[in-house]
């Protein structure tokens, strides 16, 4: 039966899941019109008045106007098309088309590759420059003439010669040099290498006999061994070595040919050419024979394998052979020249015939006046595209103007105009806006407001512009209960999340105009975290002024505003009413006050009082530490300093010390949390905090009025001052 508003966590999963789901929507509500139905559907009459009809051939007003401009903008572009198409194909034969196109005569104008956009973009402009020089006759026939001279291709890169004869030279003394062991040889076959050929190759035949094959006599076992031991494995491997060379020597013998193909020269290089052919050949003929000599060598060797061979090396030929290549080739790059100057005239040449041909061909089609009748009508057609986008502008302008005031007409819309009333002019969000959306049939139509970043739907929202989203839509769903009187309770539950200093006052402040500037609510409540918040609601209308709630006249019942505190504990949490100094000056030092003078003015310890002492230690420490950074505001000094110079040296230091350090630290003196907290210590380190306090009895005052005590009521008040 009551009408009851609560804005916190579970308001927001109900309606605005796009918090959690930026794929969501926000749920729409309905607000009462604010705006006279019949001035609304008046002023869309008179928009589609201004709009005209919008029926097939029978238009008026903007959309006949639209018909009419659209209609000779087509029929000027399609008039520029064929004008364009015209000259595209003109320009077109000329580059590509038939026989005397251009590209059909690479022999004179030097392209077989040309086309229409090498005509557009590389030689018209040339042709139209001020600067371009028309051919006379002369000229003209001492180009084509040089067009005809034909050129040779480039000859193919020689041969490039790299035998390594002086490797292959060392690799054959060495051998000749080698000399098979002495050792278990038979003598007579040391010195007859013929014979010594002829046993070692019958040696193959007689590996499991011991009947001679040739003359038929035994073969003792003596004699084969000795037979083996004059054949062993090192007189093998070096056989192996001398045919591996000749075989290699004969290979790099075959590959010593290089083939001059003297009619690829002009014939200009021909006599120079023949002679150092001729001269090449000789070389590689004489470094043939050289390769010869060396293979004689190593046979000879095969003979003589227990011998070490005198060697003579043959001649070496390839630096000759090189310097004879170098010449051949510097007789081709001279060729290469030769062309390079004739293709680089002829082609000279050829673009200037292509450039005289073009020149003449553009003034026989009159190509400037027919370029700038179509210049003319692009300009034509960018004036008219320009009135029509006005008339289609204009168009658009009515049709929003319409949509907005048919939005007046829908609580929906009405809703988001108002929300992003505030949205735009309370908060300054401009970006962000929320638009009425329907989905569904006509029959299941529903309608979800969706947030929109500059037109477009919005994601990534942050924690900032999603609290102040929600903050709006919840003041502008609660406006029909208050304007309607309906005396609704609310309940605000830390509106502030996420936002900055600027935008928690503009919290406040719609607070205060939106709801509680008239006080058409029942109840108010504000839950918070943040004491800047607080500080602001304090002032909000209708809350009780400073000065009356610590006045001892202050009635209860009379109060206008009440404040709370929720301690926990655990799993249990506790609402108890507010300090009065936290109202007034929501402040840890005047808290710090109260617990210490209440631990200096108790009489007894009970299940009330008891948290005092439990947490004196630390409440004394802290104040003393504001206290004395207020008195001592240097980075230089510490804690223990400004504490001794504060109390002196005397017996008062020495017991707050204990007690404050002691009894807010157990770390070290494990035994001590389980003792009972020594009162009459805590209590005379509190009285004694009191004293030094009262010093300045000014600071004193004030502090016992913040937390409510009369300094005229006051047990510790000095006794030598009066009240």
């Amino acid at each position: 039966s009551y009408s009851i508003y609560v804005y916190n966590s579970d308001f927001l999963k109900e309606n605005l899941k796009f918090m959690y789901d930026d794929s969501q929507d926000i749920e729409s509500f309905s607000v009462t019109l604010g705006h006279d139905n019949q001035k609304v559907l008046e002023c869309i009459n008179k928009l589609h008045d201004e709009l005209g009809v919008d029926k097939q051939n029978e238009e008026t007003k903007i959309y006949l106007s639209i018909k009419e401009k659209q209609k000779e903008l087509d029929n000027t572009k399609i008039f520029h098309k064929n004008k364009q198409d015209e000259l595209e194909k003109i320009l077109s034969n000329k580059a590509t088309k038939g026989k005397n196109s251009i590209k059909y005569q690479p022999e004179k104008y030097g392209d077989q590759n040309y086309n229409i956009a090498k005509l557009k973009k590389n030689d018209i402009p040339v042709v139209l420059n001020s600067t371009y020089q028309v051919l006379d006759k002369t000229n003209k026939d001492k180009y084509e003439k040089l067009i005809l001279e034909k050129e040779k291709k480039a000859p193919s890169n020689l041969p490039t010669y790299n035998k390594n004869y002086q490797s292959i030279v060392k690799s054959v003394q060495d051998i000749l040099h080698t000399q098979v062991g002495q050792s278990r040889k038979i003598d007579e076959l040391i010195n007859d290498g013929q014979l010594n050929k002829w046993v070692e190759d019958g040696m193959k035949y007689h590996e499991k006999r011991n009947i001679c094959a040739f003359c038929s006599n035994s073969l003792s076992s003596a004699r084969l061994d000795a037979l083996r031991n004059h054949f062993d494995e090192e007189s093998k491997k070096l056989k192996e070595r001398i045919l591996k060379d000749i075989s290699y020597i004969e290979k790099e013998k075959n590959s010593m040919t290089i083939n001059i193909e003297v009619r690829d020269f002009y014939e200009t290089f021909h006599p120079k050419l023949d002679e150092l052919k001729t001269e090449l050949s000789i070389l590689l003929q004489n470094q043939i024979q050289s390769f010869d000599t060396l293979i004689s060598y190593l046979n000879n060797k095969q003979e003589q394998l227990f011998s070490v061979m005198e060697f003579s090396p043959p001649i070496d030929y390839s630096g000759e052979i090189i310097r004879n290549l170098q010449k051949i080739e510097e007789v081709r790059q001279n060729h290469i020249k030769f062309t390079a100057q004739l293709i680089e005239k002829q082609k000279q040449a050829k673009d200037k015939l292509r450039l005289d041909n073009i020149y003449n061909f553009l003034n026989d089609i009159n190509y400037e006046d027919k370029v700038k009748e179509i210049k003319n009508l692009e300009g034509n057609i960018q004036l008219l595209e320009d009135d029509l986008q006005l008339c289609l502008q204009k168009k658009e302008n009515i049709l929003n103007k319409i949509k907005l005031e048919e939005n007046k007409l829908k609580s929906e819309g009405e809703a988001c105009n108002r929300i992003n009333d505030i949205l735009h002019d309370d908060f300054g969000h401009n970006a962000l806006s929320l638009e009425a959306k329907e989905t569904g049939a006509y029959q299941d139509k529903i309608i979800k407001f969706e947030i929109k970043r500059n037109g477009i739907k919005a994601h990534n929202l942050s924690e900032g512009e999603s609290s102040l989203i929600a903050f709006c839509y919840f003041l502008v769903k609660i406006q029909d209960a208050l304007e309607q009187n309906k005396k609704p309770f609310i309940w605000i539950d830390d509106p502030i999340s996420s936002l900055d200093s600027n935008h928690i006052f503009f919290i406040f402040s719609l607070i205060q105009d939106k709801i509680c500037k008239d006080k058409k609510f029942e109840q108010l409540f504000i839950s918070t975290h943040s004491l800047e918040f607080f500080k602001y609601l304090r002032r909000i209308d209708g809350v009780d002024r400073d000065q009356d709630i610590v006045n001892s006249n202050f009635k209860e019942n009379k109060r206008k505003s009440s404040y709370y505190l929720i301690e926990r504990n655990d799993r249990i949490s506790t609402i108890k009413r507010m300090p009065i100094y936290m109202i007034k000056y929501i402040t840890e030092f005047n808290f710090l006050f109260d617990q210490i003078y209440k631990c200096a003015t108790v009489e007894n310890i009970d299940d009330s009082n008891f948290s005092l002492f439990y947490n004196f230690g630390n409440n004394a420490r802290k104040f003393l530490e504001i206290y004395s950074f207020y008195k001592f505001p240097s980075l230089k000094s510490n804690n223990d300093k400004m504490l001794k110079e504060f109390w002196g040296d005397n017996l008062y230091y020495t017991i707050t010390n204990r007690v404050h350090n002691e009894y807010s630290h157990l770390c070290g003196v494990l035994e001590r949390g389980g003792n009972v907290i020594e009162q009459p210590e805590m209590q005379k380190s509190a009285i004694a905090i009191i004293h030094k306090v009262q010093q300045d009895i000014k600071q004193y005052e004030a502090l016992l009025e913040s937390i409510g005590i009369d300094p005229k009521l006051d047990r510790l008040y000095p006794k030598d001052i009066k009240k």
